[in-house]
């Protein structure tokens, strides 16, 4: 009896597997073919570079490869992701402020793009795709552990097609960041505690909030050894081990990152602890970022909104406060270590604080707080918030997709 039932839950398993990966490359290929004509034309009107001003996008044109860089990958050549190709290219040390990005995403662009003979823009994007579909699968895998298969598709759904779910598409970070999160997560779940480790270290080495997911694996290692007292103290040994590679792997990045002259802490100041774990020096010396109250940045955006409001940060302060709702409402609603996650992560993003542009950022690191994505595909059921929700995102998505291709959005 018992191995049938074995037999039966990898059945079961094997389904679920397959069903998110088919999900997910079908959510994939349809959300990304509207985001690439999307942003193919509006780079045609709004064209930045000499490349998009000079290579009409229809009809296609010879050679074919030059044309596909200018509707696929061109529009998406802004802000961060000049740094993360500079990087890959050159190393870290070229360029003042590059130490502020982790190194998992251009160490892999940069290994990618030499083997693609030094197309680093493509390599780039093609790393974002393959994560994006694969953080997709993974997190529709999470939310089937406490939902159904509806639920699962709402949450992925609403979480892509979130105001800046096309962060995903992008060479950005989020894509990968996001599944290492999710797939730590899921491991935890399952209590292979190295791979959770393992995946904790790869979102630790990809961006600064990779590391909170520690404490909520923490979480659910307590309350997995506290169902099971009987097996002794000794049993957390070894889970303990492999959660442990998720510090360490944020350890060695702050090392070789001293070693190159950007290190933040110092000991006549123990708070400068902060900095030296998540905020570097070089964000203070290049954007003016610091590391302070939640309402101190308030103030810096009450003060513009006063003063001087300008429309990015209106839509900016709006959608942030939804998503702050939406975080603190799925918090009181769902598992302990999902509310450890988002409650952190709330209070890391709003303490980030920018003196000319508040919250400069603050919608694309909301994102990634998927807890309220679960809730809000819970209380999808209902049509009305279901056609609600997705008809508010498809209006703010396109606005805000179409800024960030005319270079008037910093995601």
């Amino acid at each position: 009896m018992e191995i049938t039932t074995d037999v039966s839950i990898d059945q079961s398993s094997s389904r679920t597997s397959a069903t998110a990966w088919r999900w997910a490359l079908q959510l994939y290929v349809g959300y990304s073919a509207l985001f690439i004509f999307w942003n193919a034309w509006v780079s045609s009107v709004y064209p930045k570079w000499v490349e998009e001003a000079s290579v009409a996008v229809w009809p296609p044109s010879a050679p074919l490869g030059a044309w596909l860089e200018r509707v696929v990958l061109l529009p998406l050549l802004r802000y961060d992701v000049i740094w993360y190709i500079g990087i890959a290219q050159h190393g870290y040390g070229h360029r003042l402020g590059d130490t502020a990005f982790h190194p998992l995403y251009p160490f892999l662009t940069g290994v990618l793009g030499r083997m693609l003979g030094g197309e680093y823009l493509l390599a780039a994007w093609l790393i974002a795709q393959v994560c994006c579909v694969a953080m997709l699968a993974f997190f529709y895998r999470l939310v089937t552990l406490d939902d159904d298969d509806a639920t699962a598709q709402r949450a992925t759904l609403f979480l892509i097609g979130s105001p800046l779910g096309f962060a995903f598409l992008l060479p950005y970070t989020e894509s990968l960041l996001l599944l290492s999160i999710v797939a730590a997560w899921y491991a935890g779940r399952q209590r292979r505690w190295w791979l959770a480790g393992m995946a904790g270290g790869a979102a630790a080495l990809t961006k600064q909030p990779g590391v909170v997911v520690l404490l909520p694996l923490l979480w659910e290692l307590w309350q997995q050894y506290s169902k099971e007292r009987t097996t002794g103290v000794r049993s957390l040994v070894r889970p303990l081990a492999g959660l442990s590679l998720t510090p360490l792997a944020l350890l060695a990045w702050i090392v070789y990152r001293a070693t190159l002259g950007d290190v933040a802490f110092s000991w006549r100041h123990p708070e400068t602890l902060i900095s030296a774990l998540l905020v570097t020096p070089s964000y203070a010396d290049v954007w003016g970022e610091t590391f302070s109250w939640p309402w101190v940045n308030f103030g810096y955006a009450l003060e513009q909104l006063r003063e001087q409001p300008y429309f990015y940060l209106i839509i900016n302060v709006m959608i942030m406060l939804i998503m702050l709702a939406l975080t603190l409402a799925a918090a009181m609603r769902t598992r302990h270590s999902y509310a450890i996650y988002s409650l952190i992560l709330a209070a890391m993003n709003l303490s980030i604080v920018y003196p000319l542009w508040p919250y400069m950022g603050i919608i694309r690191r909301f994102t990634i707080i998927f807890p309220m994505f679960i809730q809000l595909a819970r209380w999808g059921r209902s049509p009305v918030v279901l056609w609600l929700t997705l008809i508010c995102n498809a209006l703010l998505w396109t606005l805000i997709a179409s800024m960030y291709v005319r270079n008037a959005f910093v995601p």
